[in-house]
């Protein structure tokens, strides 16, 4: 609300502004005679309709600004981060910011064992918790010091989204083994794994290839 104010008062300056510009420009065409005074009289009076159409036009303008303005959101509901810098994000999504980002329709794999993931740097890995409970420990680095850090034993459970910037290290363990945890990943992750093991797989047959026609 404190950054209406501004307009608000730019507004009012505005309302005056035309009125006095109105009832100039209606005085001033009128010559100063005194049979002018019962048209300068009347035409004060026809000037105040004008004037509170203008005003009301202001208010209802500003009133609607008010209520279209949107109101400062986060991605999540709720969020514990303590680091200044965004390289880690774990926040909790509404459902309908969930479904917004189209989580729920995001590769899933089930998580028994504790497991361990690299990420590498210009990229940004992404973890959705959709079942289950557990910990992560995130080592990263600073993107303002380039300093080693340390998110350690962060609960995560489900609704938990996981975001981390750039190199960094993700270690994961899971509360209980029977329950395990589903974990959500975008496609496009999932994709770039595939895109790489579709390359070993190419390198690895031209080397078959080159290996027979050398026989």
């Amino acid at each position: 609300m404190q950054s209406l104010y501004p307009i608000l008062n730019t507004l009012s300056l505005l309302s005056m502004t035309v009125s006095s510009s109105v009832a100039f420009v209606h005085l001033s065409m009128v010559p100063s005679t005194s049979s002018s005074i019962h048209h300068q009289t009347h035409n004060s009076r026809l000037l105040s309709p004008s004037t509170q159409s203008v005003s009301l036009a202001i208010a209802t303008a500003t009133c609607q600004a008010m209520h279209d303005s949107p109101s400062s959101t986060t991605l999540s509901a709720t969020s514990n981060n303590n680091n200044k810098d965004n390289t880690v994000q774990i926040t909790y999504p509404t459902s309908e910011d969930a479904a917004s980002m189209g989580i729920r329709d995001w590769p899933q794999q089930f998580k028994s064992k504790p497991w361990s993931e690299s990420i590498s740097e210009g990229q940004i890995a992404t973890r959705y918790i959709l079942n289950g409970k557990g910990r992560v420990t995130i080592n990263y680095f600073n993107q303002f010091t380039g300093e080693e850090e340390w998110r350690r034993d962060e609960r995560v459970y489900p609704g938990t989204l996981v975001e981390v910037d750039g190199e960094a290290t993700l270690s994961w363990v899971v509360d209980d083994e029977r329950e395990g945890m589903i974990v959500l990943t975008p496609g496009f992750e999932e994709g770039g794994k595939f895109a790489l093991v579709l390359g070993l797989l190419i390198v690895f047959c031209a080397g078959l290839f080159a290996g027979g026609g050398g026989f």
